[in-house]
């Protein structure tokens, strides 16, 4: 994957903004890329983990049509899903179901940050949803859930 030209984007002049549309609501197979992110939210400062999920193929109950337009011609894998796990201690559960759906077995005593390290490159199904912005103008796509891949 090439590394995106920053410096050309900004010497643009566009006449217009284009928003990019999101990924239509559905399921999609997906593969963890790159290294997990860990970071803390802005608001309240609750440390999470973050893994970026790179789309292979959507499912039957993703809208073609829909998908056709979000895409405007790029590739699904040009997306990202970005999965994000607060690491405290009332929503761990939510981290290792995501390691299970990877593939990991929880029953082989492994740190979670060694877990983290282990679903790079995994095969995990991503389910999305939409939402609306705080301010009510725009869509984004979320990610709702995982599921094991099949």
């Amino acid at each position: 994957m090439s590394t995106p030209n920053y410096a050309s984007i900004l010497d643009e002049s566009p006449t217009e903004v284009k928003r990019p549309k999101p990924l239509p609501a559905g399921t999609y197979t997906c593969v963890v890329t790159g290294q997990p992110t860990y970071d803390k939210s802005t608001r309240k400062g609750t440390p999470y983990v973050m893994f970026n999920l790179r789309p292979i193929a959507a499912e039957s109950d993703v809208d073609e049509d829909e998908l056709a337009k979000a895409l405007d011609g790029n590739m699904l894998e040009s997306k990202t899903i970005r999965a994000t796990y607060y690491t405290t201690e009332d929503a761990a559960y939510r981290l290792d179901e995501f390691h299970e759906n990877c593939g990991i077995d929880l029953a082989i005593e492994s740190s979670r940050l060694q877990r983290n390290g282990d679903v790079i490159n995994c095969t995990v199904r991503a389910v999305i949803k939409h939402s609306t912005s705080q301010d009510g103008t725009s869509p984004y796509a979320e990610l709702a859930r995982t599921l094991p891949a099949d």
